[in-house]
């Protein structure tokens, strides 16, 4: 299996700004146009096919004989009813009236990924949403996704046009829809922000021009003592790797010659920033608020002890946290260096949708995740995670969160929203290699802790995550 794991082609990640228009839709259906959608542009071919003259054919979203379908899918995820799955199946309905679709719940941890394989295997499964790409890579290499490549180029269906990559490909066919995302991004308390007196919140910015704002927006009492944090990182413990995305693109464990990247100066760099930060009393510390106070950055933010945060599912608990008296505004996340590519911009897919190679209805099952894919695709964000369909709109979306635009602005910036937390089209991070990956993953984690509360430097971290690494990657081999 490890073979297995360590065997991906080389993909190439295809990331395009994208330009506002209106997404085709199927003529055949009475299915709303998607407006202002983004879509990607300056694609290269994927197939060595000649040029043509003839128009491309509109993509199929909906089915022409949608209302004739009949069918039952079970779908299994780790969202509930009230997270956005029941709204995905009520809108399906609007147009496939004839399909039932049952969902079940699956913890997404390594039981639940386990019981979810076994469920499949006996034909419990029709379609699921499957999470990380090291859970979704073992689906698709133990043949437990039904090969859609063929439908999906009789409906059109382009992987970078509707979802701004093919990376995500095993042996050149295609196993699951693109689907959920992580986006992060900067969370700023609109009256902190306004209070330090920073003026226009940045389209662009760098780490340093960052905790510089972070500085300001600090507050102490006549003690010296911190009573608001400029800022606080996403609360899981590999959060600052992020940094190193941001300016990689891609593979950011591995060199090109397949051995770790750790003595790479930007992952000492990367962790460094978030040492300082807390030593400096201008981030709140990691350990503390999670060991100590039992909270998450969420939770920090949302009451008002830290005046920013580096976040990625914020929007699922905007509305229900009791003392969020403030507004939202949005930043892009820093880079390192002004210039750069900012990978970490764009959302970064690490859930897809497959549909069982046991199922008993394939027409039905290919339906619905088609579906929840593209037009339902809007009902991530109510889960707190992104999208990666180009065609999502950022007004649809606010309306998914908040209930209506208008709702939603007293809570949020919407155009802030829209550009940093949907982001669509915008450029990202992807995977390509997993040898070992969940072992570094896990190691990454556990030193990082060690680092946070002082227990060992960034530089003998490095030292040993790289001796770690280049070990757990050749066993893998």
């Amino acid at each position: 299996m490890k073979k297995l794991l360590a065997m991906l082609l080389a993909l190439v990640m295809v990331l395009s700004m994208a330009a506002c228009g209106e997404k085709p839709v199927d003529k055949q259906t009475d299915a709303p146009k998607q407006t202002d959608a983004p879509k990607a542009t300056d694609a290269p071919a994927q197939t060595d096919a000649p040029e043509t003259d003839a128009p491309k054919a509109d993509p199929v979203y909906i089915n022409e004989n949608a209302s004739e379908l009949t069918g039952k899918v079970t779908f299994w995820t780790a969202f509930a009813e009230n997270l956005g799955t029941g709204a995905l199946i009520e809108e399906f309905n609007k147009y496939y009236p004839n399909i039932e679709v049952e969902p079940i719940v699956y913890k997404n941890n390594s039981d639940g990924n386990v019981k979810l394989d076994v469920a499949i295997q006996q034909g419990e499964v029709d379609v699921c949403l499957s999470f990380a790409l090291k859970n979704t890579y073992e689906r698709w290499a133990n043949g437990l996704f039904l090969d859609i490549t063929d439908r999906l180029a009789a409906d059109n269906l382009d992987l970078i046009t509707e979802w701004g990559s093919d990376t995500y490909v095993y042996e050149g066919r295609v196993y699951s829809f693109p689907s959920g995302a992580l986006n992060y991004h900067i969370a700023i308390n609109e009256d902190k922000w306004n209070a330090a007196g920073l003026g226009e919140v940045p389209t662009e910015w760098t780490w340093d021009e960052y905790l510089e704002a972070c500085r300001k927006m600090t507050e102490r009492d006549a003690n010296g003592n911190v009573v608001v944090y400029g800022g606080v990182d996403y609360s899981d413990n590999d959060a600052w790797t992020w940094r190193v995305k941001q300016v990689k693109g891609q593979d950011q464990y591995y060199k090109e010659d397949g051995t770790s990247d750790f003595d790479n100066p930007l992952w000492a760099k990367a962790l460094q920033i978030e040492v300082d930060a807390v030593n400096e009393g201008i981030w709140m510390s990691k350990p503390v608020m999670k060991n100590e106070m039992q909270l998450r950055n969420r939770d920090v933010f949302l009451n008002g002890t830290v005046a920013s945060s580096v976040d990625t599912i914020l929007t699922r608990y905007i509305r229900g946290y009791i003392d969020h008296d403030f507004k939202i505004i949005y930043a892009p996340y820093p880079v390192m260096e002004k210039g750069q590519t900012n990978y970490s911009w764009g959302a970064t897919p690490n859930s897809h949708i497959g549909i069982a190679n046991t199922t008993d209805d394939v027409e039905a099952a290919y339906a619905f995740a088609k579906f929840a894919a593209t037009y339902g695709n809007k009902y991530m964000y109510a889960s707190g995670h992104a999208g990666t369909w180009t065609g999502n709109n950022g007004d649809e979306i606010l309306e998914v969160v908040f209930g209506t635009v208008e709702e939603a602005e007293k809570y949020v910036d919407p155009w802030g929203f829209n550009e940093y937390v949907v982001s669509a089209g915008k450029p990202s991070y992807s995977d390509t290699n997993i040898t070992a990956f969940a072992e570094i993953m896990a190691e990454v984690s556990d030193l990082t802790n060690y680092v946070l509360v002082g227990e060992m430097t960034v530089e003998d971290m490095m030292a040993e995550l790289k001796d770690f690494a280049d070990e757990a990657i050749a066993d893998a081999q």
